[in-house]
């Protein structure tokens, strides 16, 4: 081959232009940002109202409806999902794979512009963004003070500590949950406003006017210009309360006689704990392009900078260190790839025997994966888990080429051992080239097609597929260039020497391996009905295999959910997660508790939900624990269970893997639509209890509930106009006395209050405090509330989620004992058995969800990968017969995975594919090797079919078995998942293993009787039609 005469003659030139690249490729190791997960930038646009007080019916009807009836004609829009709870509405729009996320954050802009004009006037104003799902806090603080009050601490964190964080290089927000957020409460005497016929419109409208600064224009005095501005703001609470309501003559009646204005605080939504004491909790956010560890350090830096001037009495703590849990889990994969290199250089110097071959190996080993670090670089990669796992998986591959070329020279060495070293390494290369480059390329004709079908799998593996792609391109250069100059210079003149006692057993064993392969070949047909015996039973084995999406990781993240019946306060739903802590807290095996009462954290958005709360339990690190987390969970919810919770439910699981589209909030989520909410909720319940009587479900839960309590005031039109009211001044009156206006705000330093104007709190209890409540009429005096309109009590939706414009109900539960496959056959054979009545959908999310995509993606590339390499084996043999052989016998070599899948207990997912992909790679190198070298023979050699076979298949048995033994070294450490972070990779590991076991059988035994059988009519007339290329091939 050219390049290889260039390189061995051309040594110099060579090594600079190696060490020119390895310099870019160590540059480019150390510009690698550092993440847990590749990048996974969805298309998908978030929208955010707020619109206090509004309850879910309102939502839906005066936002949901109108928004997402625009929405929805937005080009390559794949589905919307939207949430409307008391206060708040919230969208998604998802878009397509492939979709510009800026083209369609625009679209969607304009949708939102179209329909802005039909939206109430009282809301918030809407924002809209670019949302990525993987953006999740990359650390959560805790901040805690035995001196401070939760108003005092809440405060110093939204003003000090908040900015702080801000100004950290990388970070590129905060959320602050908990605590009590300060504001000035006006609360309004209903008693004092009848007296001096104030309205509540009046009292807001006074607060809006006095509190003003407003620029008033420029004067010219003299040579200066001076501008003029009007300052009237608030300074404190005494300007509040001597705002001047009414003047008549000399009498004035200020707001201080019709209300009481006190420095107070927002009603505690969310309450959140730290180790069971009072806390404020600080998630902080990373900018997109930033590297999750160094802004994690980062942060941990400022922060013991910050220690040492803190109040007294405050105290920092951590919640979660996403930058400690990602250099963690890199540790686990970077030790599998050292000791993995290392098992591989082992077995090369087992079968190869010269340490001077060995020295080969070495070198290029590390120079290949330094190079590649270069390609990252400029592929915008980054090191996350699977990028790595990628460097694993080819650790293996890499010297796969190089080892070929080395055992193509030491084969010709031995049998010229006179002949030049130059011309020798140059001839041997230029024997094995063309088989080399072949099998390369359908090699990576097996991974080319996750580049080309869109979806999340695609997504989740494109850095993993990319890097061992650019391994093996840079192993098939370094084979044919760098390999054999640095075999001409290592071996020199030096001359064989003595076989060691491993070569001496190798050479045995090659003979009997002829022997054994010759009487397969008498029994050739006995041997493929073994063989199809075997991939009977394989086929069965795959039936019983679980499935899953990904598998979990050991990483002591356990999370404990609490659902008390809706109505519940905050304080009841904190009093039953107290209960909790005090049964788990002092479990050695926990690091932190954190827990969270009425609060639903989603993303880096945390929900108000009075009824809900949690608690994140962080376990000790793996070495420090003797149990697994799996295990750990297993223990802990017959102790949870005991807590009671009368009407309510108490669920515990490991917390999902963050950042992933779809991944849902449990294994399983069933999505039941219709436009009725009340009969939608009904059918839920039924599925609820399906799901309830399968034993391989547990944390079953509706996610809705329509008994809410409400009271419900209906105003009674003709009645209200009579005493001069109309129903809009009903609404507003009532929202302002219970749940309070926000006219204006008091500025404090570079801080700004709510200023809040509603009645006391205590002040209204019951129906009949609202009956009494004084509304103003506009013929002057005031009326009583139930004598214009009736007040009863109902129930209404906590929750109204609907997707695609269709109200949707989600039924949710976690496998146990099972895996997610299994648990979802169960489901839905129970389902089957059930009439589902007309005009209902039925779907299915969470992992469910993914797993369906994913069987679907997965089989599109698979197909795609066949079809690529039939047809660069196609180029290759230059017929169709022998690459049907090589495709035909992988399936083979698959019942390996799934026997090994099966002993080791682990289901098919998403990372099995990667590793059933490695296998078929192997037989498909083996075929090549085995092929082309038994046609070159019947060719060259004038051998029969049956000594070809033979000749070949010995002389290709130290290269077949020696790659597929690297490759097989090489992903134990990653079976093994003895660090954090194999655990994600391990199922992949144990399916490639597993397969390469049973592939090296295939290839000693299978694909030889199949070649003989398929070409025996036409053996001896083989070498007339062969190609005239072929002939000119020389074989030793």
């Amino acid at each position: 081959m050219k390049i290889t005469e260039y390189t061995v003659r051309k040594r110099l030139a060579t090594s600079a232009i190696v060490l020119a690249l390895v310099v870019l490729g160590l540059y480019g190791m150390w510009r690698l940002p550092v993440n847990f997960l590749p990048d996974m930038t969805y298309p998908m646009i978030k929208l955010n109202i707020f619109w206090s007080g509004a309850t879910p019916e309102e939502i839906e009807r005066n936002l949901a409806e109108p928004i997402e009836r625009q929405m929805m004609t937005v080009d390559g829009l794949d589905y919307l999902e939207s949430s409307s709870i008391e206060g708040m509405y919230s969208l998604i729009a998802n878009f397509s794979y492939g979709r510009d996320i800026d083209v369609a954050y625009q679209d969607a802009t304009a949708a939102l512009a179209r329909v802005a004009r039909r939206l109430p006037r009282d809301i918030d104003p809407p924002v809209i963004f670019k949302a990525d799902p993987s953006q999740i806090p990359i650390l959560q603080l805790t901040v805690r003070s035995d001196l401070w009050d939760l108003v005092q601490l809440r405060t110093w964190t939204d003003d000090w500590l908040q900015d702080q964080m801000l100004a950290v290089p990388g970070v590129a927000g905060t959320e602050i949950v908990g605590g009590l957020v300060r504001e000035i409460r006006v609360h309004l005497k209903p008693d004092a406003l009848e007296k001096y016929s104030l309205t509540i419109a009046g009292v807001l409208k006074r607060l809006r006017e006095e509190n003003v600064e407003q620029f008033g224009g420029r004067l010219t005095v003299g040579p200066q210009e001076i501008i003029a501005r009007t300052t009237g703001e608030f300074t404190s609470l005494e300007d509040i309360r001597n705002v001047v309501l009414l003047r008549d003559g000399a009498n004035r009646v200020a707001l201080r006689d019709v209300a009481e204005v006190v420095d107070a605080h927002k009603e505690a939504r969310v309450i959140t704990r730290l180790d069971q004491q009072p806390a404020v909790k600080v998630s902080i956010l990373k900018q997109a392009d930033a590297n999750t560890v160094e802004v994690a350090r980062a942060v941990e830096k400022r922060l013991a900078e910050l220690k040492s001037g803190l109040p007294e009495g405050v105290a920092l703590g951590m919640v979660e260190n996403q930058g400690i849990y990602v250099t963690d889990a890199l540790k686990g994969v970077q030790t599998a790839a050292i000791e993995a290199a290392v098992l591989v250089v082992l077995i090369v110097w087992l079968f190869l025997g010269s340490w001077r071959q060995v020295v080969v190996i070495i070198i290029a080993l590390p120079l290949i994966l330094i190079m590649n670090f270069g390609l990252m670089r400029l592929a915008g990669f980054s090191l996350n888990i699977f990028s790595l796992g990628g460097l694993v998986i080819a650790i293996g591959v890499l010297v796969d080429n190089s080892i070929l070329v080395i055992e193509a020279i030491s084969r010709r060495r031995e049998d010229n051992p006179t002949e030049p070293i130059n011309k020798l390494v140059i001839a041997a290369t230029s024997d094995i080239g063309p088989a080399v480059v072949a099998a390369t390329l359908a090699f990576l004709a097996l991974f080319v097609p996750f580049l080309l079908v869109p979806g999340l799998v695609s997504l989740l593996f494109r850095e993993l597929i990319l890097v061992i792609a650019g391994i093996v391109l840079i192993s098939l250069v370094t084979a044919v260039s760098l390999t054999p100059m640095l075999t001409a210079v290592l071996l020199g003149g030096a001359a064989g020497g003595r076989k060691s006692r491993f070569e001496a057993l190798v050479e045995h064993l090659t003979k009997a391996y002829r022997r054994l392969l010759g009487w397969a070949l008498n029994y050739r047909y006995v041997v493929i009905a073994l063989f199809l015996a075997i991939l009977v039973a394989g086929g069965y084995g795959a039936t019983r295999l679980g499935s899953e999406f990904l598998p979990q990781m050991d990483d002591g993240r356990v999370m404990v959910k609490v659902k008390l019946p809706t109505g519940a306060s905050v304080a009841e739903t904190d009093r039953l997660l107290r209960q909790i802590e005090k049964q788990i807290g002092e479990d050695p095996r926990i690091e932190s508790l954190f827990a969270m009462a009425g609060g639903r954290a989603v993303g880096t958005v945390t929900y108000e939900v009075a009824n809900e709360g949690e608690l994140n339990l962080q376990l000790l690190p793996r070495e420090a624990r003797d149990i697994s987390t799996t295990e750990f969970i297993r223990q802990l919810r017959p102790i949870v269970a005991k807590v009671p919770a009368p009407g309510g439910k108490i669920s515990v699981a490991q917390t999902k893997v963050k950042g992933m589209r779809k991944l849902g909030d449990a294994d399983i989520e069933v999505k039941v639509q219709c436009d009725d909410l009340k009969e939608l909720f009904e059918l839920a319940g039924k599925i609820a209890q399906t799901m309830t009587g399968l034993k391989q479900f547990t944390n079953v839960y509706v996610a809705m509930d329509l008994s809410k309590p409400e009271m419900r005031i209906t105003v009674d039109r003709v009645r209200a106009a009579e005493m001069g009211v109309s129903v809009s001044e009903v609404a507003d009156s009532l929202r302002t006395l219970v749940a309070g206006s926000v006219p204006t705000r008091l500025r404090e330093g570079d801080n700004d209050y709510d200023i809040r104007v509603m009645v006391p709190e205590s002040s209204i209890r019951h129906r009949t405090d609202l009956e009494n409540l004084l509304i103003a009429s506009q013929k002057g005096g005031f009326v009583r509330l139930g004598d214009l309109a009736t007040i009863l009590p109902a129930t209404g939706p906590v929750e109204i989620v609907r997707e695609d414009q269709v109200k949707m109900v989600i039924v949710r539960g976690d496998a146990v004992g099972v895996s997610v496959g299994e648990a979802l056959s169960g489901l839905q054979a129970a389902m089957n058995k059930e009439i589902i009545p007309a005009g209902y959908q039925l779907n299915y999310g969470g992992q469910a969800q993914m797993m369906a995509d994913m069987t679907r993606d997965v089989l599109l590339i698979l197909g795609f990968a066949l079809f690529f390499s039939f047809i660069v084996l196609a180029v290759q043999f230059n017929s169709i017969k022998l690459p049907a052989l090589i495709l035909g016998s992988m399936p083979f070599c698959l019942t390996g995975s799934v026997g090994l899948l099966l002993a080791s207990g682990f289901p098919l997912g998403a990372t099995v594919i990667i590793g059933i992909l490695v296998v078929l790679a192997a037989a498909v190198n083996a075929g090549v090797l085995l092929f082309t070298y038994a046609r070159g023979l019947q060719n060259t050699g004038n051998l029969a079919l049956r000594e070809a076979i033979l000749t070949a298949a010995q002389l290709r048995l130290r290269p077949i078995v020696m790659v597929s033994t690297a490759i097989l070294f090489g992903l134990i450490p990653l079976a093994l998942a003895l660090d954090a972070g194999g655990d994600m990779l391990q199922p992949m590991a144990i399916a490639a293993i597993g397969g390469l076991l049973m592939e090296i059988l295939v290839a000693l035994f299978l694909m030889p009787c199949l070649y003989f059988v398929f070409t025996k009519k036409e053996g001896e007339a083989e070498t007339n039609n062969l190609d005239k290329e072929e002939k000119s091939w020389s074989y030793n």
